[in-house]
This record gives C-alpha cells, structure tokens and sequence, in this order.
C-alpha cells in the first residue's frame, strides 16, 4: 500500500504535465514511411485492412495512435488450427499441415499487417503462449516505438531484468512478455496496455496473492469510453471500493480529448453511405500528431 502511494503521488506529477502537453494534441517525432506496399495490395485485401485499421481507431488503439496513453493495443484475434495437439509431439519436424486453409489464412493476414507499418506505429501478429488442442490463437496488435522506449526508459528496474532496454524491438519485447512467467508477464502486459502503476501492481500482486491462497481477490474496474463502446474496452481493475485519485482523472481528461479529436477527424473521412475511408483517416491523425 505504501508503494502504491508513492506511485501514484510520482504519476500525478508526471500525468499533470502530459495532460498539459496533450492539450495541444500529442505529438510524436516525425518518422517517414513507405506506404507503397499498401497500394499494391488486392481491393480485397485492402478491404481487410482497412476492418483491421477500423478496428484500432473505433476502439482503444485510438489512446496509441493518438494521445499517448497505450504504447500498445490489442487489435483483433485469429484462432487457427495448427498447433500440436499432443504435448508428445514436441520436437517433431511436422505438425502443421502447410496446405491447410488455416496456414493460407495467417499468411494473408501477415502480408497484410506488414504493409501497416507507419514508421513509429506498427501493426503485427503475435502467438499466444496457450493453445487448445490444435488450435493456436494469434494477436494481431498495434504499438508506437516511441511509446515502448519511453515506457523502457521509466520502468527499466522491471524491464532490465529481461535485457530490455530502450531501443529494443517491440516485436521482441511482446513475444517474450507472452512466454514470461504469468505474474511478470501480468506486469509487463499492464504498462504496455497504458494502465496506471497502482492498478497494474494491485492486478499482479492480487493474481500472486490469489496463487498462495487460492483466494479470489475482489475487485472493481474503471472504464474508458471509446467510439464504438462506453465500456469493455479501455478497462482496468482496482481494489473494491476504490475511490478514483487524481492520475485517474488525469488518463479520463486526456481519453475524453483524444476521444473528441478523433470524433471530429472521422467525420471528415465518412462517406455519404455512413462507411468511413479509414486508412485515409489513419494518415490524417498520424500526420496530425507528427506520426
């Protein structure tokens, strides 16, 4: 408990001055890319993409793309069936069957997410460590580098464990955060996502607490809203009865900003049939936002 406050009394100074600077709109260092590959991709599969870009903006990617809020954010999940389905098979040179629709499926989507990548935000494709059976689950999620280095820069007596320092690839920090050991990786998830330090330690040291008891420790949630939902998608647990500090009202002025610059934006790339051209919308934000 006295770390938490100790915490929160740091972030309250430090989100005071970024809520300050984001009055202004976030900006990010200006970083060129090559959006060439995005162009000679199939009217289909611009079609996918342009449901994954939708996806990030209608939902918490918005709080990554602009704002500054979530170095990292989940996107959408493929559930495929090409893993092992006996632990025995581990080792064996031939488990996936490579004519599978399945295969044909992730590899679609990887040519897909590598044509999104925009300099300092980047889309890509991730397995989760558990799988059911055959069935292997891919996250396809969005992160600012920039937002990484800082967040490794802040935390690094956590992340240094790892070897993790700024400058490191975000791909290989979030792969390696899947496979780490589940409290770490609770942890390492938690600042990723944007979550504050006193709801990140209470979720982590409730999930140890609750290994040692096997005791569920209660909890109560606070909620962000986004376009598509007012709740259940920029959500992060509390103790029960928690009573919102002030680095809590901080992150809800700066979504709810960031929530009506996007809303005003995106009303300028609808079309007259109520369809949005959202990798046009993508351009425009991360042009506004200096990428």
């Amino acid at each position: 408990m006295k770390n938490i406050k100790k915490y929160q009394k740091l972030l309250v100074l430090v989100m005071t001055g970024m809520l300050a600077a984001s009055c202004s709109s976030t900006r990010f260092s200006a970083q060129k890319f090559d959006n060439s590959s995005y162009a000679n991709l199939s009217q289909q599969d611009k079609q996918l993409a342009d449901t994954l870009i939708k996806k990030v903006l209608d939902n918490e990617g918005i709080y990554t793309v602009i704002s500054g809020l979530k170095p990292m954010s989940s996107v959408t999940e493929l559930y495929l069936d090409i893993a092992a389905v006996d632990t025995l098979l581990r080792g064996n040179a031939k488990i996936t069957d490579t004519a599978s629709e399945d295969l044909k499926k992730l590899k679609r989507y990887q040519r897909i997410v590598n044509t999104l990548n925009f300099g300092d935000l980047r889309f890509m494709i991730s397995p989760y460590r558990a799988h059911q059976k055959k069935q292997r689950t891919m996250q396809i999620s969005v992160h600012r580098k920039s937002l990484v280095d800082s967040l490794l820069l802040a935390d690094q007596s956590f992340f240094g464990q790892f070897g993790f320092v700024p400058g490191t690839s975000p791909e290989i920090l979030i792969n390696t955060t899947e496979y780490e050991h589940k409290h770490n990786r609770f942890r390492a998830y938690g600042h990723l996502f944007g979550y504050p330090e006193h709801a990140v330690s209470f979720f982590t040291e409730a999930s140890i607490s609750e290994s040692r008891t096997g005791e569920f420790v209660k909890r109560d949630f606070l909620q962000l809203p986004v376009f598509s939902s007012q709740t259940g998608r920029f959500v992060y647990a509390v103790p029960k009865g928690y009573k919102a500090a002030i680095v809590d009202h901080n992150i809800a002025n700066r979504a709810k900003y960031a929530l009506a610059s996007y809303q005003a934006e995106r009303s300028r790339y609808a079309r007259k049939d109520g369809s949005v051209r959202y990798y046009e919308l993508l351009l425009s934000l991360l042009k506004i936002n200096g990428r």
